[in-house]
């Protein structure tokens, strides 16, 4: 559900002649750069982190939104590892609406807040 805001979004600034990429994050804590975390003093030490060029690859733009139905904890990694100017849209308060739609919208996940924040991103 929460992508759906985010792919029109994406057909909007593609008429616009705006390119976007939309990733979805199976695993966060693989995007944390080993730095980031304390895993080589754990006993099952598990350093398999996504590396600069491959974060690149996947987020480097020339703006960042990153969009999530829940906590914005899971952007973390994304949010601490782009050198992009970068917004966070999250998961505000669960209330009660007629509609999945309605509800996302008073959250602030529509393809509007993401086309307008966009843009005002690239400048």
């Amino acid at each position: 559900m929460t992508l759906l805001p985010v792919f029109e979004a994406a057909e909007q600034l593609a008429q616009q002649g705006i390119g976007s990429r939309i990733v979805a994050i199976v695993s966060p804590r693989r995007l944390y750069r080993p730095t980031d975390t304390a895993w080589d003093t754990c006993s099952e030490a598990d350093g398999q982190f996504l590396d600069d060029p491959e974060f690149s690859q996947l987020f480097g733009a020339d703006a960042l939104i990153g969009v999530t139905g829940g906590s914005s904890a899971t952007l973390e990694p994304v949010m601490l590892r782009s050198t992009a100017p970068r917004d966070v849209f999250a998961w505000k308060r669960g209330e009660t609406a007629a509609s999945a739609t309605a509800i996302m919208a008073l959250n602030g996940l529509t393809a509007e807040n993401f086309v307008q924040r966009s843009l005002a991103l690239l400048g």
